[in-house]
């Protein structure tokens, strides 16, 4: 398989789940749309591993983890400062929605960082091992 038909392919399977996932939200079924995604993420893994050609090189990895790790930057910085405003704005209602909104969002922002951390470490001990 070529890696156009494998474009086309892939196109053809997110319209059809655009299409099943709309239509079972109007049907108020979330499991139609769950198997929809992970049909298709099977699918698609199915089919890439039979392209010949290279997906991509060590350039293309190396650009996406720098600006994953700016978008994560960028996102953590603002929803942090977001937070601690909105915690600090609404710290006196510790049942309002200002403040259940902040210690959402700095609890996620922890979480990231933890998940980050993680399989950071994980990735390391990976490279240091091949």
């Amino acid at each position: 398989m070529t890696k156009k038909s494998f474009s086309i392919y892939r196109l053809i399977a997110v319209i059809i789940v655009a299409i099943v996932v709309s239509i079972s939200i109007n049907y108020g079924n979330w499991y139609l749309s769950l198997a929809a995604i992970v049909a298709s993420w099977i699918f698609l893994y199915a089919l890439r591993r039979n392209v010949k050609e290279i997906m991509a090189d060590e350039r293309d990895y190396i650009t996406a983890g720098k600006a994953s790790l700016w978008t994560m930057r960028v996102y953590l910085g603002i929803s942090v400062v977001v937070g601690l405003i909105l915690y600090t704005v609404g710290g006196d209602d510790k049942g309002g929605i200002l403040f259940g909104t902040a210690t959402t969002l700095l609890y996620s922002d922890s979480f990231l960082m933890l998940v980050y951390a993680v399989l950071f470490k994980i990735n390391e001990r990976k490279d240091e091992n091949s």
